[in-house]
């Protein structure tokens, strides 16, 4: 009785904290760039002296005009009241194993007063890995194996110490084709319940474990390691470094690189911290989760982020990829905008003399993988277009596809299960909980990328390529309107202009 009233009462205050956080997070407005100092680039290991990750280069500072102080230390007030009132309660017993009854005792009133319930995908209710590899927030996982299969690799998960009484999650899922559509069918799951096929017993556990395995990466490595770490903070402290608060390209990609380095600064703290969400939620211990992030931070590479670079990497033009179809036409718009721009202040001659440029392109190869499939290696026009292009689907597209964007499906632990325990017991109730406060707060008001920022041109020709940006992406808008809609399909509307927290 007393253990059941004092999870009650931490489970009152905490959920009270993801309300409060989510009803005080106001948009951040992007000012226009000013002088600044350098900032160089160390391990985060310097900077939180009780994160031991040595790979992972975080800015040495944040700058000033990003600094909110207040929200500063209201992550490290509760980082520190984890000791005080714990989020989480060994012992308790799992969910409902009814999942809509399991989300309804978690996401409460006061939560849907703020922000809509998940809706459950169809995919979810059959457990349709093949239609899930290549139609959801997982979709960036399924590559070709070279001998007429695909598959999810996700073998990594095996080299990392998780809780005790869990199922490791290394997983292998292996694809057919099915018919002459391009559509997928997972045939084999390798992993820790075995080498399994859909005749099999343990195959609804194989799914169950490849599916938790994927968001658990999805998470970690591609949310945290690369989109924040590997990826966003090098890319800015670049722009910041090399191209001067004046300079045209500076203003073009601004939106989309403002409050980087503040924003690192808040989520490395609140769920790398020891009780933070990351070790709570998922399969790793505090330590196995750091070793992780360490081990595949600089794997990052800028080429997964452009859908045409990706797809042939990937090897997937014979499959029909919805995910990937979607992720073009918003980078279409992006291109057609970053060509638009830098073509109303520079020619080929003229981008090639900018020495400012051509130093932020050098300094770009070399701190993130991927920079030259990207730009094709030198940086000429349609190089630097396509090099901004990327950064803003880096910015937008693919960090709401692996933040937030996991909202319909992260939540539902009957099929993406958060943990695998290895008696068959279902997640227990504090990690679901913490689960749902964290994918909750995902949703905060944030920047929309349907903004107006022709404010931060430097004259009346970028402020009109600011506003035709913005037509662009309205009647992009329009188009997706008039088709069906789909849990994983991201939209202007729902897209934010920069990875702010």
């Amino acid at each position: 009785m007393i253990a059941a009233l004092r999870w009650r009462g931490w489970r009152w205050f905490w959920d009270h904290v993801a309300t409060l956080k989510y009803d005080h997070n106001k948009p951040t407005a992007v000012p226009a760039p000013t002088p600044d100092g350098p900032i160089a680039l160390v391990p985060l290991s310097s900077i939180y002296r009780k994160i031991p990750i040595a790979r992972a280069l975080v800015a040495d500072r944040i700058p000033a005009d990003e600094r909110q102080r207040l929200k500063g230390a209201f992550a490290r007030v509760q980082v520190a009241l984890y000791r005080v009132v714990p989020p989480q309660q060994r012992g308790l017993p799992p969910v409902d194993a009814e999942p809509q009854r399991a989300l309804d005792a978690a996401y409460t009133a006061a939560h849907r007063r703020r922000f809509a319930a998940p809706t459950r995908p169809e995919t979810l209710d059959q457990l349709d890995l093949g239609a899930l590899a290549v139609a959801s927030p997982f979709a960036c996982y399924v590559a070709a194996n070279g001998d007429g299969t695909y598959g999810w690799d996700l073998r990594v998960l095996d080299d990392f110490e998780c809780h005790d009484g869990l199922r490791s999650l290394g997983t292998v899922v292996t694809f057919a084709t099915d018919g002459d559509e391009g559509r997928l069918r997972a045939a084999r799951i390798d992993c820790d319940a075995g080498s399994c096929t859909p005749s099999d017993p343990d195959w609804p556990l194989a799914q169950r474990l490849a599916l938790s395995a994927a968001s658990t990466h999805l998470s970690l490595v591609r949310h945290f390691g690369w989109i924040h770490i590997g990826g966003g903070g090098p890319l800015a402290v670049a722009t910041r470094n090399h191209l001067p608060h004046d300079h045209p390209v500076r203003r073009l990609v601004w939106p989309h690189l403002y409050a980087t380095q503040y924003s690192n600064d808040l989520i490395t703290v609140d769920q790398l911290s020891t009780g933070g969400d990351f070790e709570a939620i998922f399969s790793c211990t505090h330590a196995g989760m750091l070793a992780l992030i360490d081990a595949t931070v600089g794997d990052f590479d800028l080429g997964t982020v452009d859908p045409g670079v990706d797809s042939s990497q990937r090897g997937l033009e014979a499959v029909a990829t919805p995910a990937i179809d979607n992720r073009r036409q918003h980078h279409d718009v992006f291109l057609a905008h970053a060509r638009r721009y830098l073509a109303r202040y520079y020619d080929d001659a003229q981008i090639a003399a900018d020495d400012a440029v051509q130093a932020w392109c050098g300094e770009l190869s070399q701190r993130v993988r991927g920079v030259e499939r990207v730009s094709g290696g030198t940086a000429t026009l349609d190089g630097v277009a396509r090099l901004v292009a990327a950064i803003i689907q880096l910015a937008s597209v693919e960090h709401e596809i692996v933040g937030s964007g996991v909202w319909d499906y992260q939540l539902w632990n009957d099929a993406i299960p958060a943990r695998v325990p290895a008696d068959g017991s279902g997640v227990p109730l504090d990690v679901n909980q913490r689960l749902v406060n964290a994918n909750f707060n995902l949703n905060v008001h944030r920047t929309p990328l349907l903004s107006d920022f022709s404010p931060l041109a430097l004259d009346a020709n970028g402020a009109e390529a600011f506003r035709l940006f913005r037509a662009d992406l309205v009647g992009l808008q329009t188009t997706l309107d008039a088709g069906p809609a789909a849990a994983w399909r991201m939209e202007p509307k729902r897209l934010k202009a920069n990875i702010n927290a």
